[in-house]
């Protein structure tokens, strides 16, 4: 895999978003995917003019953020959980943690308060912070933090995940969960999808595989967006691969967050059917992995390399491939 250090002419890049421009963007609350982006391209192999020439057009539709006009500190930061108004305030005090406590001490100590709302926001800020620190990027280790405070913990999703285990894993975990979809599950926003199915699905934590539960149930993810290629299915796998990165960092038994997080999701996409998918023997020397245009499109294909090379399964690779290489040579559909 390319090496992951960042030049500095990218970090510039990365520092310099942060300041200007707001977690979402009009007209529906949509995420700014652009840090995540710059550093999956760079993960690619992508030279830093071209993330630049990238950024420039992305820019364009975000919106900016007032500067914050009080402080937080670490005695009252938990009263900022779900505030959007203190995003910018909360970037200075993470930027302080960092700075004194170091970004592994930092995230050892708030994520695992934070970590129960993962899902919120259709994953958006457990991914910013994965990116973070998969490429020791300060500025946004502090930003996903900053932002997965203003989305909110869950203590719904931590009770559940205390609940007994189910009697399934990986991918019969996740075809278990279609008994229990319901129309209203994947209707409307993905919040008020996720906030139904909380409330009301009978999700319950997968029992540990074989292979452990973040290998299989990641790879179940990747089978369902292969044989979707459903857009928030292609959330299932981004969100795979952050939260694995994350994972050392947060806290007791994290992968029974991990199986209730991506079950509630699996149902809020309407729970579809899907079908295995036979390993792949060998990397293949894809250069569709690199080229891909669209933000998402962009994420997807670095989640899947780094899933590959993490659980030595080209499989991911190949699935992204059979995704990315149609829709940017159509003329071969």
């Amino acid at each position: 895999m390319t090496d992951l250090t960042l030049p500095n002419a990218l970090t510039q890049l990365l520092v310099e978003h942060r300041a200007a421009h707001d977690p979402h963007y009009p007209p529906s609350d949509n995420s700014d995917h652009g840090p995540m982006t710059y550093l999956a391209m760079h993960g690619l192999g992508i030279d830093v003019p071209a993330i630049e020439r990238f950024s420039d057009q992305y820019r364009r539709k975000l919106a900016s953020y007032p500067p914050p006009n009080y402080t937080v500190g670490k005695h009252d930061w938990t009263l900022h959980l779900g505030r959007r108004e203190s995003y910018s305030a909360l970037l200075r005090f993470f930027d302080a943690e960092v700075s004194t406590e170091g970004w592994q001490g930092t995230v050892a100590r708030y994520l695992p308060m934070l970590i129960s709302g993962w899902v919120k926001n259709a994953f958006h800020p457990i991914i910013r912070l994965g990116y973070g620190i998969e490429f020791e990027a300060p500025s946004e280790i502090a930003a996903g933090l900053a932002y997965l405070t203003i989305t909110g913990d869950d203590p719904r999703m931590a009770a559940i995940a205390n609940r007994p285990l189910t009697d399934s894993s990986g991918r019969s975990y996740l075809a278990s969960l279609r008994a229990a979809r319901d129309p209203a599950y994947s209707r409307g926003p993905f919040n008020a999808r996720y906030n139904r199915i909380i409330e009301t699905a009978n999700v319950l934590p997968a029992m540990e595989g074989t292979h452990g539960v973040l290998n299989e149930i990641s790879r179940a993810c990747l089978e369902v967006f292969h044989t979707t290629h459903d857009f928030f299915a292609l959330h299932l796998v981004t969100a795979s691969h952050a939260f694995r990165i994350c994972a050392p960092w947060a806290g007791r038994n994290p992968n029974l967050l991990y199986s209730v997080g991506i079950g509630a999701a699996y149902l809020a996409i309407g729970a579809p059917a899907f079908d295995p998918v036979a390993r792949a023997t060998a990397d293949l020397p894809i250069d569709a992995l690199s080229t891909a245009t669209d933000e998402h499109d962009i994420k997807l294909a670095y989640s899947c390399l780094a899933q590959s090379r993490t659980f030595a399964d080209p499989t991911y690779e190949w699935a992204a491939t059979g995704y990315l290489e149609p829709r940017l040579r159509p003329e071969r559909r």
